[in-house]
C-alpha cells in the first residue's frame, strides 16, 4: 500500500458558478464544484481514480553527481547553513494554504 501524497492544488471561484480546483504536474486534473470544498472533493475523486487505474508518483533518485554541487570554501558552508536553518524555521510554521490546519507540520 502507498503512502498518501500532499499536492499543491489551485482554487478559482467561477464568476458567480461555483469553484474550479486543479493539480499540476505529476498528477494534472480538474474539477468544478458549487463550493470550494465540493471542488476539491470532485478533484479528490479524479486523482484517487488515477490512481487507481495505476498512476504513480515515485522519486527517482540520479547520480552521483560528477563533481561537487556547491564549492566548498567557509562562505559557501555559512550560506547552506543559513539555507538549513531557515528551512528550519519555515517547516515549524503551518502552511497557510493547508485544508485541514489540524494536520500540522
Amino acid at each position: 500500500m502507498g503512502v498518501p501524497v500532499e499536492l499543491s492544488v489551485l482554487i478559482q471561484p467561477l464568476n458567480g458558478h461555483g469553484f474550479r480546483a486543479s493539480s499540476g504536474e505529476p498528477l494534472p486534473a480538474a474539477a468544478d464544484g458549487p463550493t470550494r470544498d465540493e471542488a476539491l472533493d470532485n478533484l479528490r475523486a479524479i486523482l484517487a481514480a488515477k490512481v487507481g487505474a495505476g498512476a504513480e508518483v515515485v522519486r527517482l533518485r540520479v547520480g552521483p553527481l560528477p563533481g561537487p554541487v556547491w564549492p566548498d570554501d567557509p562562505l559557501t558552508r555559512d550560506w547552506l547553513d543559513g539555507i538549513a536553518a531557515a528551512r528550519g524555521v519555515a517547516d515549524a510554521r503551518p502552511d497557510p494554504w493547508d485544508t485541514d490546519p489540524a494536520a500540522g507540520p
